[in-house]
């Protein structure tokens, strides 16, 4: 029954009570109203007395009775706590989805909601007729009763239903106090939905301390209120130690290569009501003194309503990951040995150099430096004091320039400098200078004491250049000029070098034209027996024939090397040369054919095998040859020769040192290497008969052959005297323009017929 029917109802009951008031006392009104005024006579004038006494007096109790009726309703709902408005209110409790109740302390159900009769699946009749006390078990209902008499502001309880209407099950109730006294709002407990909020706030709390990623959170004031165990072991401090304090004072964030504090990302992030992200480089220093490099992101906490709770800060201690990428960049930008800047760096500050320099309308100068002879250093002593070498060298070369200059390596032995606002060449020159006589000289390594010197090359901004490309083109070809001049030289480029570096790529193209054209020829030149003068060698040399002009291999023997077709050109002059070899020796069969090796021949892994075919070809043995490697290019890599060379004297080959004295080489070597003759250079030949003691060198060498028990032959004899001055010393085999100069095989045979003729040989 809804409540407009009760009213109706009200109404009607009242209306009828009124009447039955209105009746009685129309009826004593009459009688007294008629028997003291004696008009009881007329009867139609009683009759309408009647009725109209009887309706005002009707009508006046049912407003009466009702209207007290009301206000007593109306009282007692405002003691309950509805209130003025107690009607609306109690409609708006009952028609609520809630599960929720009134209960008296008795356990009268005053009022319940829709929704604590639709979780219970019972009408709501039927449970304000029970009550609570009806609706749960005894005990059940004795824990409520205890919970009222201990007093408890709020508690949540178990009750067990009874076997109300064939169900029966627990539900969880939450009870609190109202305003009134013994009056108590009761409220069901989703048990199940409880259950998978605390789950969710349980793997909240374990995700966030799992998280490999820093969060703290503050409240709207920037206060701190909770930090996860990794921002707790980065800042070094609990939860409870920090929390209430402000967010800049625990985490002061300051920027990491200007050291300036930066504007706080939690406070940001809440003015401005979104997601703030900090890419620059952010730090901060714990209470320990400990610093972190961080990534930071900071987002505001909205409750419902977009009202802002306060904000959280997830943060990545990238410290370790910055230092890496902070080597990683040095490595990718400095010289892993010396820890100079390397190429590319040079290339960026060379750029930069040549923008400031245009700006500002200065010159700067870029040297390129090159340690002389340090191949053979690195090889004879071993690349351990080489590395030692090369970093005592940065070392000087820093220390004798401007902090505001570079000294860069740029490969195994190269140097650059790049010297900032340079007045004049002049002011160069004492640069240079300065550096040579700094970096220059003595050097300790491993109690071993070496000599180093330098050659370099010069370019200027803008006279030689106005960008880094052509700048360092430029030093480059003047440093190759200053290494073509002499040892410990410097050279200043000019645009002539570059001519001539324009002559040498055409002398390239032209012999790798003439190789195509069957150009170069093969002459021999007789090495004879130092004290009979018998031809016992021809030593076969390359000549270009260039028109009318024949060039001797001196003049084109390194262009052939940097143009890549020495190894062609090599074999090429061999298959002219060994098929007239095989024609004399039917003659003279004790004769030898000396054929000259580069290093790149050796380190070919496929030239033993040519030649080896080659000689299978005519029938020769590896006997009948002598093979001469220059002494300056075997120290530099004698030990990546060693291999080799054993492999050829295995095979026959006899083995000779060409140009010995040049390169110094220690005796110990030479034993080691087995080489079967040493060649002197012609530079100490043309010393003797000259002024006194300058013969000296010629004749040590002659008996440092003897102690090694090798033969010793004397290269660019030019004279008479020379060759019976060397004979006489116990020189072995002499060659040079006294006897013969280089010439073609069809002059071979009468070279050799003369020879033997005059030795009396047939």
């Amino acid at each position: 029954m809804n409540r407009l029917t009760q009213k109706l109802l009200l109404s009607f009951f009242f209306l009828l009570v009124g009447l039955s008031f209105g009746i009685q006392i129309s009826q004593f009104v009459e009688n007294w109203l008629f028997t003291e005024a004696g008009h009881y006579g007329n009867e139609s004038l009683i009759e309408l007395f009647n009725y109209f006494s009887l309706a005002i007096t009707g009508f006046v109790m049912a407003v009466v009775l009702g209207a007290g009726v009301i206000y007593l309703a109306r009282k007692k709902q405002q003691e309950i706590g509805f209130g003025e408005h107690g009607e609306l209110y109690y409609e708006v409790f009952r028609e609520s989805l809630n599960a929720q109740f009134l209960v008296c302390e008795n356990g009268t159900l005053y009022a319940v909601s829709q929704g604590f009769c639709g979780q219970l699946e019972v009408q709501e009749e039927d449970l304000t007729a029970v009550g609570l006390k009806g609706l749960i078990d005894e005990r059940s209902f004795e824990r409520f009763m205890l919970w009222q008499s201990e007093g408890e502001d709020f508690e949540q309880l178990s009750f067990k239903l009874s076997n109300f209407e064939g169900k029966q099950k627990e539900l969880v109730v939450s009870l609190n106090h109202t305003h009134l006294a013994g009056v108590y709002l009761g409220q069901l407990v989703d048990v199940d939905k409880q259950s998978e909020l605390q789950k969710q706030h349980e793997l909240l709390a374990i995700t966030l301390s799992s998280v490999g990623d820093g969060v703290i959170c503050t409240d709207i004031n920037n206060r701190i209120t909770f930090m996860n165990p990794v921002a707790e072991a980065v800042l070094a401090l609990l939860t409870d130690e920090v929390k209430g304090q402000d967010f800049e004072e625990v985490v002061p964030l300051y920027q990491e290569d200007s050291k300036e504090p930066i504007d706080d990302p939690m406070r940001q992030s809440m003015t401005e009501l979104q997601t703030v992200c900090l890419n620059e480089l952010i730090c901060f220093r714990n209470h320990l003194g400990l610093d972190f490099a961080i990534e930071v992101c900071c987002s505001p906490i909205f409750l419902r309503g977009d009202k802002i709770a306060g904000a959280v800060l997830v943060f990545q201690d990238v410290t370790e990951s910055r230092l890496l990428r902070k080597k990683m960049n040095h490595l990718a930008h400095h010289d892993a040995l010396t820890g100079l800047p390397n190429r590319l760096l040079l290339q960026d500050r060379l750029v930069q150099s040549c923008k400031r320099a245009k700006r500002h309308k200065h010159q700067f100068a870029l040297i390129f430096l090159d340690l002389n002879k340090f191949k053979a250093i690195n090889d004879s002593l071993g690349h351990d004091n080489g590395d030692e070498l090369l970093k005592q060298v940065a070392k000087r070369l820093t220390a004798s320039i401007r902090a505001c200059d570079t000294v860069s390596r740029i490969g195994g032995d190269e140097f650059v400098l790049l010297i900032d606002s340079m007045e004049d060449r002049r002011h160069v020159r004492l640069v240079v200078d300065k550096v040579f006589q700094a970096s220059g000289g003595h050097y300790e390594l491993r109690a071993t004491q070496v000599n180093v010197s330098f050659s370099a090359g010069v370019a200027l901004y803008p006279d030689d250049g106005e960008n880094a490309d052509s700048l360092m083109k430029s030093a480059d070809t003047a440093m190759y000029r200053a290494k073509k001049v002499g040892h410990s030289n410097y050279q200043f480029y000019c645009p002539e070098l570059d001519k001539e570096a324009e002559l040498y790529l055409e002398k390239e193209t032209a012999m790798i034209k003439a190789l195509h054209q069957k150009a170069f020829l093969a002459h021999f030149q007789p090495i004879l027996n130092a004290q009979t003068l018998v031809i016992e060698k021809l030593e076969v040399l390359a000549r270009w024939q260039c028109g009318d002009e024949l060039i001797v291999a001196e003049q084109f023997v390194d262009v052939a090397e940097s143009a890549g077709i020495n190894g062609h050109l090599s074999m090429y002059v061999f298959e002219l040369a060994i098929p007239q070899f095989v024609i004399w020796l039917e003659r003279y069969p004790d004769l030898q054919l000396c054929l000259n090796l580069s290093i790149k021949h050796l380190l070919n892994g496929m030239f033993s095998e040519q030649l080896m075919a080659l000689l299978d070809k005519h029938q020769l043995k590896p006997q009948q040859f002598e093979l001469e490697i220059a002494e300056q290019p075997l120290l530099e890599r004698a030990d990546e020769l060693k291999a080799t060379l054993d492999s050829l004297r295995q095979q026959g080959f006899h083995l000779a040192i060409d140009d010995f004295g040049v390169g110094h080489t220690n005796p110990s070597l030479l034993r080691e290497l087995h080489f079967d003759s040493i060649k002197i250079d012609p530079s100490f030949i043309n010393e003797i008969g000259g002024a006194e003691h300058q013969d000296d060198l010629a004749m040590v060498m002659i008996n440092i052959a003897k102690s090694l028990g090798v033969n010793c032959i004397a290269e660019g004899v030019e004279c008479e005297m020379q060759a019976k001055a060397l004979a006489a010393n116990g020189c072995d085999q002499l060659q040079g323009h006294f006897f013969s100069k280089p010439v073609p095989s069809s002059e071979v045979d009468l070279l050799l017929e003369k020879s033997f003729k005059q030795s009396g040989e047939p």
